[in-house]
């Protein structure tokens, strides 16, 4: 949805709701950036010879993206709604001003726990299985680690039984993505010809933090028998767009200036 420039303000909206099923998610890019197979890693199948036992949600499915995007020229200045015959010198103070700004939010993607041990076949580990009620996937503090974690500990889940492959594929879900970059601009105009645009760009202008699913981390793993099991550090960063096609955002905020002559 999208409405056209007029009165000096344009907006966009863009909303994907979807849910993709797979038995196997690759990330075509290969070992660089964890995609690639091996008989730990969270993306290889319990068991090659029964693949119904991986179908679930794939791993880069996020079930809500939401874009806005908009751009405010503020009407004050010159041949503006406000202060429309204001001097000149002054005009170059108070008239010109415009703001923007992006908002992305993304709702997590799905990831698995796995026991650690290889209890269905001595080519790849299994899956935890899951003590009593589904724990529940929440950003959470611990002492002593570094970024937070989705699970306290590992106490809700299990080693399965020899020969069993554990609960199912991508059960859980990493915590959502949001972010928000704003632009500040000022149009100098000289004479008729020439105008002087100034910006200031903010990236992840609120600072906060995202972090990333445990399968992901930097710092962490999804599997039990790990002495980094369930942590999430570090926040998520911006990989370069040879590496991914969605962008995640600027692991802190970054202020940028641009000048630019316009004629």
């Amino acid at each position: 949805m999208r409405k056209r420039f007029g009165d000096g303000v344009q907006a966009g909206l863009a909303y994907t709701f979807g849910k993709s099923i797979d038995d196997q998610s690759v990330d075509p890019v290969g070992a660089t950036s964890g995609g690639a197979l091996s008989s730990t890693n969270s993306r290889t199948p319990t068991d090659t010879r029964d693949w119904r036992q991986e179908r679930g949600r794939s791993d880069f499915d996020r079930r809500h993206v939401l874009t806005l995007n908009s751009l405010w020229e503020l009407p004050v200045g010159r041949q503006k709604r406000f202060a429309s015959s204001i001097h000149p010198a002054l005009n170059h103070v108070v008239g010109g001003w415009s703001l923007n700004g992006i908002y992305t939010f993304m709702s997590g993607e799905p990831f698995s726990v796995r026991s650690g041990v290889r209890t269905s076949n001595f080519s790849h580990e299994s899956r935890a299985d899951i003590i009593g009620a589904k724990p529940q996937v929440r950003l959470q503090e611990v002492p002593g680690v570094i970024g937070p974690v989705v699970f306290k500990d590992a106490g809700a889940f299990a080693i399965p039984a020899p020969g069993t492959n554990g609960a199912g594929r991508n059960t859980f879900e990493a915590p959502g993505y949001w972010n928000l970059d704003l632009g500040i601009g000022k149009r100098f105009e000289l004479t008729e010809r020439f105008n002087l645009q100034f910006r200031a760009e903010i990236f992840n202008a609120l600072n906060h933090p995202n972090f990333d699913n445990p399968r992901d981390a930097s710092s962490g793993s999804p599997s039990i028998r790990s002495t980094v099991f369930a942590q999430t550090c570090c926040q998520t960063v911006a990989p370069p767009t040879t590496q991914t096609i969605i962008q995640t955002g600027e692991a802190a905020r970054v202020i940028q200036f641009a000048l630019k002559m316009l004629w």
